[in-house]
């Protein structure tokens, strides 16, 4: 398709957004460019060597994920990128959700304190095995981690971390009995740690692998979206793990710390608004009370979605959660297995 083209699909869009509409557009060209890599595999020709599909470790239990391979077709481009009666694809949503929410977020003027409280609200499946060989059952269990961090994030983060009953058990008598040997059927009295950095002795908040991006970098990323991308993408990262992948990945993970500040925020928004495959997998979510609009990439794993939570309309980030996408033994399709709600207060102490 030549730029001519997608100036006239511009201007027959003239009710449109420009910002989305360009978004759109960027990823027609994208996948333009991979479906004609993936022509020229089909007739013969060179083309760059695929990646392995990328492992994720996930919390606890959890076995091992290995994330599928997006598969894109050439001939139906033109009608789910910039057709012209496809214009409402979940694609451009998302663009479009992404700008609104990076304005917003632009626009934040909340104070800071001398420490930031972060508390976080989730509710994770313990992945169990009924057979002694396959993890086909499991339970939800709540926890909520709230952590002081002080202004400057090398000094000392004080966390609290509370373990709640469980909520649901898929499955039968192995099930059940693991929710029991694993502390799940009651509240558990609250746990207190120190560590210098947020370098806790456990858990997910705090703690940095050598060279990932993490709290310590927030500061100096830059606030320029396609920058902020490059810098992501240069940074370490699983083997076969796509750029894309990375991308989303890093900026989940960043804005769940809940240090992010607004001007980055924002840029972060746009950066995602960059990925070809992004899209608004559902307009409404209601997560631990708060309601937003769901944002994630389709095919992030062979059995998982996982989706940032934002509300566009003032910027906030609002949490994220992984939806399992097909049956595996007693835990049905369309489980949310991960759920995480993440709230932002300045203080001006810490316990």
């Amino acid at each position: 398709m030549s730029d001519d083209e997608f100036t006239t699909l511009r201007l027959l869009r003239r009710d449109l957004p420009p910002e989305a509409v360009d978004a759109s557009l960027d990823r027609a060209r994208l996948r333009f460019d991979t479906a004609a890599v993936a022509t020229t595999v089909r007739t013969g020709g060179a083309a760059p060597a695929r990646t392995a599909p990328p492992v994720r470790w996930l919390r606890r239990s959890r076995p091992v994920l290995l994330a599928g391979a997006a598969v894109v077709v050439a001939g139906g481009l033109v009608a789910t990128g910039v057709g012209v009666t496809h214009w409402g694809s979940p694609g451009s949503a998302a663009a479009a959700t992404l700008h609104e929410a990076a304005a917003a977020a632009a626009a934040d003027r909340t104070p800071a304190g001398a420490f930031t409280k972060v508390v976080e609200s989730e509710l994770s499946m313990v992945s169990t095995t009924s057979d002694g060989e396959h993890y086909d059952e499991g339970y939800l269990e709540p926890t909520t981690t709230t952590t002081w961090v002080p202004a400057d994030v090398s000094g000392t983060w004080v966390r609290e971390i509370r373990s709640g009953a469980a909520t649901k058990v898929f499955g039968g008598t192995a099930a059940r009995q693991a929710a029991s040997d694993d502390g799940a059927g009651k509240p558990s009295a609250p746990v207190w740690e120190r560590g210098v950095g947020g370098d806790f002795a456990v858990g997910e908040l705090g703690g940095e692998q050598t060279g990932t991006l993490g709290a310590s970098d927030i500061a100096d990323l830059p606030r320029d979206p396609h920058a902020l991308v490059r810098r992501i993408e240069a940074a370490p990262r699983a083997a076969g793990t796509t750029d894309e992948l990375h991308v989303f990945d890093t900026i989940s993970g960043l804005l769940r710390t809940g240090l992010v500040p607004a001007d980055l925020r924002a840029a972060m928004y746009e950066a995602l608004a960059t990925l070809p495959d992004v899209v608004v997998t559902a307009e409404q979510v209601s997560l631990d009370g708060q309601r937003g609009t769901a944002i994630g990439l389709p095919h992030w794993s062979g059995t998982e979605q996982h989706d940032v939570i934002i509300d566009p309309a003032d910027g906030t980030y609002i949490g994220e959660r992984s939806i399992q996408t097909r049956q595996i033994g007693s835990i049905p399709a369309g489980t949310v297995i991960d759920s995480v709600t993440v709230r932002v207060t300045p203080v001006e102490d810490q316990p």
